[in-house]
């Protein structure tokens, strides 16, 4: 099936959950999105490339792994050279380009940084901003070809809580087993950004002209292993919503894992823009081949910690930033509580393992139950197997710490490339 699309919008919310979504919970009361999106498809098994918001967002727009664009993880300051993106692909192919979030900043020195701005330029909080301008931004003409990308941050860390007297600590309510009434507080954020900020948007839009991807770009923990999303790979900070409209089109996803770098592909070939991509990601529309096999990978690094939003990071000039981890030729400051953590989810099960300690789990994504695993090594053998097959390989030697290139050896040394 050949289609070719001339408007995309991408509508990304951060922490969005499986869970936070009616079709998936009942407790999720959105009629007016829900009558929007009623014939949207959806992706029950799809997943993000990691727990944090600025490398999941560049898998998004390149495509490919963290360890293939250089963004291991939250703090990492940049990617590596010469990687297109779809916001750069989109411009040179004469798209009028929108890209607005509640959290700019959160995007900065990364490639794609210049293409997003605040959502509304003129309010000093964000999710007190008004949507107008983003609306007559997508009223083009007819023969506009369009690429919107935006971003809500509501849902993020605070829940919308801020300011609220008598607030309670959701961490505390989860640690005295309290977990839904925290969710309660979470599902409320969610709904917010549903229900108000999209219906608005969406019932604007013409669905004979829109492609329309919403997604998470990483969910939220509310349980005893992890709570705050970038402290762990579990199957609730990884397996998120992904809703899908393409005019023409009756999408329907296939019965293995789909992943974030699935879009780039899929919305590259939808518009007919040829780029030279030999990453893991598939075109979601007309999948042929099987997938029933398929693993997709997710990795979370912490060595630098996972703050970010920090004013010494976005007050500082960009020619500060000397490499992915150094400023002004210094390396940053590391986490003595960092980690490496990798994950591989064939959509039913999510096998985890801690890089330097080889302590795994293997448990079923859907119940959370932990599934018996005599044997990692098959497990591993898959890992290893992403890892030495990508053609982005070479892109690790622009920038490697010391303790990268040790872990790398060790890696081609245990798979008998080198002695």
């Amino acid at each position: 099936m050949k289609t070719h699309i001339n408007k995309f919008l991408l509508i990304s919310i951060d922490a969005w959950r499986y869970d936070a979504l009616s079709r998936t919970n009942r407790q999720m009361l959105t009629p007016k999105f829900d009558l929007l999106t009623q014939n949207f498809s959806l992706a029950e098994r799809f997943f993000v490339t990691a727990p944090a918001t600025r490398p999941s967002h560049t898998s998004l727009f390149t495509g490919l792994y963290p360890f293939e664009h250089g963004l291991y993880g939250q703090t990492y300051l940049k990617m590596f050279d010469g990687i297109p993106n779809l916001f750069q692909l989109f411009a040179d192919a004469g798209y009028h380009i929108t890209g607005r979030s509640e959290r700019s900043e959160v995007f900065r020195f990364l490639d794609f940084e210049p293409f997003i701005t605040q959502m509304d330029a003129h309010a000093k909080h964000q999710h007190l901003g008004s949507l107008e301008n983003v609306i007559e931004e997508l009223a083009q003409p007819d023969t506009t070809p369009q690429f919107c990308f935006l971003h809500f941050w509501y849902t993020h860390g605070g829940y919308g809580m801020s300011g609220i007297r008598s607030a309670p600590n959701l961490k505390a309510l989860v640690n005295q087993g309290r977990t839904a009434e925290a969710l309660r507080f979470y599902y409320a954020a969610v709904t917010h950004v549903l229900e108000f900020s999209l219906v608005e948007i969406l019932k604007r839009l013409s669905l004979d002209e829109w492609a329309i991807f919403i997604f998470g770009d990483h969910g939220e923990g509310f349980c005893d292993e992890v709570m705050a999303h970038g402290d762990n790979l579990h199957q609730n900070t990884l397996h998120v919503p992904l809703l899908a409209h393409i005019p023409g089109v009756e999408l329907k996803f296939a019965d293995g894992p789909s992943s974030m770098i699935d879009l780039f592909p899929t919305i590259t070939n939808l518009a007919g823009i040829n780029v030279d991509y030999q990453g893991y990601g598939r075109n979601l529309v007309g999948v042929s081949e099987a997938s029933e096999d398929r693993w997709v990978f997710s990795e979370l690094d912490s060595l630098y910690g996972v703050g970010f939003l920090k004013q010494s990071n976005l007050q500082m000039a960009h020619d500060r930033v000397t490499s992915r981890f150094t400023i002004d030729g210094e390396e940053i400051e590391r986490d003595a509580d960092g980690i490496r953590l990798w994950s591989i989810m064939d959509g039913q099960r999510l096998y985890r393992e801690k890089e330097l300690t080889g302590d795994f789990v293997l448990r079923d994504v859907m119940s959370g139950e932990n599934l018996p695993c005599d044997a990692p090594y098959p497990f591993r053998a898959i890992h290893d197997q992403i890892i030495t097959n990508s053609r982005y390989q070479h892109l690790e030697a622009q920038e490697t710490t010391a303790e990268e290139e040790e872990i790398l050896e060790e890696r081609l040394r245990e798979l008998g490339y080198i002695e």
